[in-house]
Order: structure tokens, then sequence, then C-alpha cells
């Protein structure tokens, strides 16, 4: 059984979004522990799931919780969702496990927090939007991309833009986890999310078959 541990601040979307896919996919994959560095909802969804969830205290010069907690779950995949740069002894000690995601095409927005490049690409009237699964570095957001999708935007019209990003970018996510494992169960170059045509680049290495109305509700809950 391949192990993931979530590292969060907030209220755990991509965590909810993972763990029901992974259900759906039937994998040999399972979300083992969630960390997080504050009360937030994803404990609480943790909790609900029956998933090992401690809150602990970190920063970069207090890292000791941390790296008790992860040498107790010994993941093969960490993802970063929590709202702090990880400290580089840690980084060290799982290295090629840490993962993270970013609502942006990178570099463009990198070190920008959550959905607030959304606000930025339409300031600056870009014409794609997407996001990018990356491997975590001692650098903020410029660690080696695994995926990335975009889909081109009319900020005069779309109204579901940040929908959209929140849903392409998941499965980025978890193409990038399934990378890591160097997990193959298929091929997704394109996807059509809220009527947008979202083009995957390299391919995701699964299908989208699972996604339906009824997936999105659970993890939207």
């Amino acid at each position: 059984m391949n192990r993931i541990v979530f590292l969060v601040s907030g209220g755990g979307g991509s965590l909810k979004f993972i763990f029901y896919a992974l259900e759906a996919l039937k994998m040999n994959v399972e979300v083992v522990g969630v960390i997080a560095d504050r009360d937030c909802t994803a404990l609480d969804f943790a909790a609900d799931k029956n998933i090992y969830a401690r809150k602990i205290k970190y920063n970069r010069t207090h890292t000791e919780e941390l790296q008790q907690e992860l040498r107790h779950l010994a993941p093969d995949v960490i993802v970063t969702n929590i709202h702090k740069i990880i400290d580089t002894e840690t980084l060290s000690l799982y290295p090629e496990r840490f993962v993270n995601l970013h609502y942006s095409l990178l570099p463009a927005f990198g070190g920008v927090i959550g959905m607030e490049t959304i606000a930025q690409a339409k300031i600056q009237n870009v014409g794609f939007v997407g996001g990018s699964c990356h491997m975590v570095n001692e650098e903020v957001d410029a660690g080696k991309i695994l995926h990335q999708s975009s889909f081109p935007v009319d900020w005069d019209k779309d109204e579901q833009v940040i929908d959209t990003v929140f849903k392409s970018s998941s499965l980025l996510l978890l193409g990038g986890i399934f990378t890591i494992l160097k997990i193959d169960s298929g091929s997704t170059k394109q996807a059509i999310i809220n009527n947008k045509h979202i083009t995957f680049s390299p391919a995701l290495p699964y299908t989208v078959g699972f996604l339906s109305e009824v997936f999105w509700k659970k993890v939207a809950e």
C-alpha cells in the first residue's frame, strides 16, 4: 500500500478530492495521515473518515514535531497544502517525496497564495489560466514541474474560473502523486470541466471516468 500524508492549514479541498478519487479508482494508495499547523476543517474531514490527524506546532525553526509525525507515518508522498515553507532538513529526510499544487501556470505568479493567483491573472488580463503540480525544494514554487493544466479564459463572460481552476488542478495533484509513485493506469490529455476544454501537459497517468456531478458534490461538501 502506497502511503500519502497531507500537510494542511485550511479547508482541505485537495485532500477531499484525493481521498474520493482514490476511493473511486480503487488504487493501492491511501491517505494515512493529515497534519495541520492550526485548527482547520481539513482536520475535521480526516477525523470523520478515520484518517490519522494531528495538530502540531511548526515553523522553519521548530521542526521536531513534524519530523516525528512523518517518521511515524512513513509516507511515500507528502502533499504540502500547509501555509508554511518546509525547512531544508525536513525536505532532505524525504527526497523527491514532497509535492505541491499551485493555482497558476508556473513560473507565473509564483509565491502567490491560493486563488489570489486568479485575481492577479484577471488584473493582468491573461488569456490562459491553469495550475501546476510540482516537486518541493528550498525555493518557493520553484521545484520541478510534474503536470500542468491550462484553458482559455474570457474575463468578461466566464463566471466559474475559480471553480474550473480548482477542479482541473485537483486532477493535476492526483497525476503528480501517481507520477512520484510510478503508477500508470491510463492517460488523459484533455477533459471538459464547466464546459471548458482543459489541456494537461504532460498527459495525466490515469483516466478521469470517475468524474461526475455526484463526485464533485462530495468533494464540495
